[in-house]
C-alpha cells in the first residue's frame, strides 16, 4: 500500500456511507484519481472544508493496488478558488471545465498537459468572466487528447480552404469540408470565417493571450455550438453540465 504524493484538483465529490465521501481529483502525477476521505463529513473532521470543488492543493493518498478506489492520508490546501463559488456563472463554468478534464482521461492515466490546463483556466476565470475562455480550453483540450479538428485543408479532398467560402466542420470527419464536399458530410456544422480564424490562433501560447484574441458575441455562439457538437462525438458523451452552463448564462 505505497504512500503517493502528488499535486491534485477536487473535481467533483458524493457520500458513502453515514461520514465518508468519495473524492474525485485530477491530479498532476497520476491523473484522474478517486480517494476516500474517511470521516469527512463529521463536524470536526480533519479535512475541514479542503475538498470542496475545484480546490488545488497537495493530496497524500494510500494507494491500493489493484484497485480505483483509494484512501486519502492528507490534503493540503494550496489555492481553493473560492470565487468561483460565489457566483453562479463562473461555478457553471468552472463545474464545465473540471468535468471535461476528467471525461478526457480515463482513471490513473496520466496526463500533466490537462492538469495544468484546468490549473490554468480555473486561476484565469477568477479574474476573466469570459466565454471565449472556454473555446480556448475546449480545443486545446480536444488537441491534447489526440481530437484535433483539422483547420486548414477539407478532409475530403485535401485542398486548402478558401477563408472566403462557406466553411464547415464535420466532427465524424475531423475538421473542415469544403462546399463543394459537404455533400460528403452530413453532420456538417457552419464554421464562420472568424471563428476558425479564432481556433487557430488559440491553439499555441499563454492560455492568458488568447483572451486578447478577437472574437465577436456573433460568432462565438456558432463557435460554441461547433465545438459543443465535437466534443459530445470525441467524448462519446455531452458533459452533464454543458445543459447547467447554458441556463446560467441565459439567466435561466
Amino acid at each position: 500500500m505505497p504512500l503517493q504524493t502528488t499535486e491534485a484538483i477536487v473535481i467533483g465529490g458524493h457520500n458513502l456511507g453515514e461520514a465518508d465521501r468519495i473524492i474525485p481529483f485530477f491530479t498532476r502525477r497520476l491523473g484522474k484519481v478517486r480517494a476516500v476521505a474517511k470521516g469527512a463529513r463529521r463536524v470536526r473532521s480533519r479535512f475541514g472544508g479542503t475538498l470542496e470543488l475545484f480546490t488545488l492543493g497537495q493530496l497524500v493518498f494510500f494507494e491500493w493496488p489493484n484497485r480505483t478506489l483509494h484512501t486519502i492520508n492528507e490534503f493540503s490546501v494550496i489555492e481553493p478558488f473560492s470565487p468561483l463559488k460565489e457566483e453562479l456563472v463562473r461555478l457553471s463554468r468552472g463545474a464545465y471545465l473540471v468535468e471535461l478534464a476528467g471525461a478526457a482521461v480515463e482513471d490513473a492515466e496520466p496526463n500533466e498537459e490537462i492538469f495544468l490546463l484546468l490549473r490554468d483556466a480555473l486561476t484565469l476565470l477568477v479574474s476573466h468572466d469570459d466565454r471565449k475562455l472556454l473555446r480556448t480550453f475546449e480545443i486545446r483540450l480536444l488537441r491534447i487528447a489526440g481530437y484535433l479538428l483539422e483547420l486548414y485543408r477539407c478532409l475530403v479532398c485535401r485542398s486548402a480552404i478558401d477563408q472566403r467560402g462557406e466553411l464547415a466542420i464535420s466532427p465524424a470527419k475531423g475538421g473542415l469540408v469544403c462546399s463543394k464536399c459537404g455533400v460528403q458530410a452530413p453532420d456538417k456544422l457552419p464554421i464562420s470565417s472568424e471563428s476558425l480564424t479564432y481556433l487557430r490562433s488559440v491553439l499555441v501560447g499563454e492560455l492568458q493571450e488568447s483572451l486578447s484574441n478577437p472574437l465577436p458575441s456573433p460568432h462565438s455562439d456558432g463557435l460554441q455550438e461547433v465545438l459543443r457538437v465535437c466534443i459530445a462525438y470525441f467524448l462519446g458523451k455531452s458533459p452533464r453540465s454543458s445543459a447547467f452552463l447554458t441556463r446560467c448564462e441565459q439567466g435561466f
